[in-house]
């Protein structure tokens, strides 16, 4: 069963339902909130509708509750600009990240979603790629050009992309919230941003040529684990039908009693000692009480939308038993920085107790470069590397579907010279963390650097697995290396670089070492 607001949503937006005999190529056509119209792409024959909302503005009143209806429009909508993107921290200037972002401005008034599409009419019934953005859960949005200037719609698919709230407007879960919820439960509301977009494209998609029966959800980081939560919570199913999760990192969930005493404490620390003077405050005087408290937000156990942690779902099997790509980077931990890195390490005597003599061997120190290496590999491990096996070893085992796991190795070839913030004390970012978003959507071109044909064949490579993936479940089709599916301790594991390659699990004996720990704590 959906959650009960969506459900809502839905009866309340019945009479704004996609008109049957809508057309792309001829605007205006009917969505959530009455008539839009697009604009065609520049040497293509994609459409692109642009800034739709998919939920009331969650400002007021509105700032910490589920995603409401939309409001309705007289006239033609012109769908032509992306939405403001929501309230963040700035990012830094000499970052990867903002790099990949551009500049966007934002707004508390940010629940918009984006559509590329290269039907003529519902009739074409294409699959749909629904993307989930990367940011650590406090940046990011769906009006990144790496994902925006894609060329995924010209071989086929319907592409959308959707802001969704983030840190404390995003996950800020308070007694006061769980007491005015009908579900008993506060903290989601990124989450929940995301099912309730999933649930316009269920409405709206066909009138853009899209088969609501037929869609992947796939994102990158954050984005990743959003994906798999959608996947572990029992309200959105029948909202995808297939899941791709890009280096997907999961920390430890706060369960809601824990998570309403961090926003308590987040309340006081910021001058609001009630739920109505938090809502008073200013968006960004929120943002900037975060940022001073160094308080960060994240998706809980909030005992309704996430029922237990996400791995215990996927231990116990009670994840929706949808196909499933996963995999992660091989120098996941270099853009953390050395600082990030070395406090990842240390103290490891504190960090693995008695068996801190294993976690040595693994992770051997002694030179810097040795040391910087072991550090980034332990920080990549802990981070992606074993929630992605574990992931994938636990989806394989429970769900009826299969699952194909991937580990990229491939170096984006920077320019000589060429500096980031994550260069800093590193002596090179290697497959980093996100360095294989562009090839995937095949924006290579929207980033500054020396590509050759290998990058070229590459990206041909990875968009063929996507493409594939999204039009029948199963990632294997002409002109790819066959992909099986995975199997533990088999070479099942596409390792992608220069030459692709089946292999065994990477790393295999660190990642069973720290799963191991994790598993014996409580």
């Amino acid at each position: 069963m959906h959650p009960s607001f969506l459900t809502a949503l839905c009866g309340a937006l019945a009479l704004a339902a996609p008109l049957a005999h809508a057309q792309v190529t001829g605007d205006p056509i009917r969505v959530d909130g009455g008539l839009v119209s697009g604009a065609w792409q520049a040497n293509s024959a994609v459409r692109s509708y642009l800034g739709m909302p998919y939920a009331a503005p969650p400002v007021g009143k509105l700032r910490w509750k589920d995603p409401q209806p939309v409001a309705s429009w007289g006239g033609v909508r012109e769908a032509t600009a992306l939405g403001k993107q929501c309230i963040q921290p700035a990012r830094l200037p000499t970052a990867l990240s903002t790099e990949a972002a551009g500049p966007q401005a934002m707004s508390e008034d940010c629940l918009y979603l984006n559509v590329w599409t290269p039907a003529a009419s519902p009739a074409s019934k294409l699959p749909v790629m629904v993307w989930f953005f990367g940011g650590a859960w406090q940046t990011g949005s769906g009006g990144s050009p790496v994902a925006t200037e894609s060329d995924l719609p010209r071989q086929g698919v319907i592409l959308v992309t959707f802001n969704h709230r983030v840190g404390p407007l995003g996950f800020l879960a308070h007694p006061e919230l769980t007491q005015e919820s009908p579900h008993r439960s506060s903290g989601n509301y990124g989450l929940i941003d995301q099912a309730a977009a999933l649930q316009w494209v269920q409405r709206n998609i066909q009138a853009f040529g899209g088969d609501p029966g037929n869609v992947t959800i796939f994102g990158q980081s954050s984005g990743a684990s959003g994906v798999i939560d959608q996947v572990a919570s029992p309200h959105t199913k029948g909202l995808f039908q297939r899941a791709v999760a890009h280096s997907f990192g999961v920390r430890h969930m706060l369960r809601l009693p824990d998570a309403e005493q961090q926003g308590l404490r987040f309340g006081k620390g910021a001058g609001a000692d009630s739920l109505a003077a938090l809502r008073a405050m200013p968006a960004q005087e929120v943002l900037k009480a975060s940022i001073a408290a160094k308080a960060t937000f994240f998706p809980i156990a909030d005992g309704w939308f996430m029922p237990a942690p996400v791995r215990q779902i996927f231990i116990e099997g009670r994840q929706q038993q949808v196909p499933l790509i996963i995999g992660w980077n091989r120098d996941e931990g270099t853009t953390y920085g050395l600082p990030g890195l070395i406090a990842a390490r240390e103290p490891i005597e504190k960090r693995f107790g008695p068996r801190a003599a294993e976690a040595s061997a693994l992770y051997p120190s002694g030179s810097a470069p040795q040391t910087v290496l072991s550090s980034a590999m332990l920080h990549a491990d802990t981070m992606f590397g074993v929630p992605t096996w574990t992931a994938a070893n636990e989806h394989a085992r429970t769900a009826k579907n299969q699952v194909w796991l991937y580990h990229y190795e491939h170096e984006q070839p920077f320019f000589p010279g060429q500096k980031y913030l994550e260069f800093e004390n590193v002596p090179k970012l290697g497959a980093f963390h996100g360095a294989q978003v562009p090839y995937v959507f095949g924006t290579l071109h929207v980033l500054p650097r020396a590509w050759t044909e290998t990058d070229r064949r590459i990206s041909r490579q990875l968009q063929a697995y996507h493409l594939n993936f999204a039009r029948t479940g199963n990632p294997n089709g002409a002109g790819v290396m066959h992909w099986p599916a995975f199997a533990d301790r088999k070479n099942t594991v596409l390792h992608v670089g220069e030459t692709p390659y089946l292999g065994e699990v990477p790393g295999l004996d660190r990642l069973e070492f720290l799963d191991a720990i994790v598993r014996s704590q409580p």
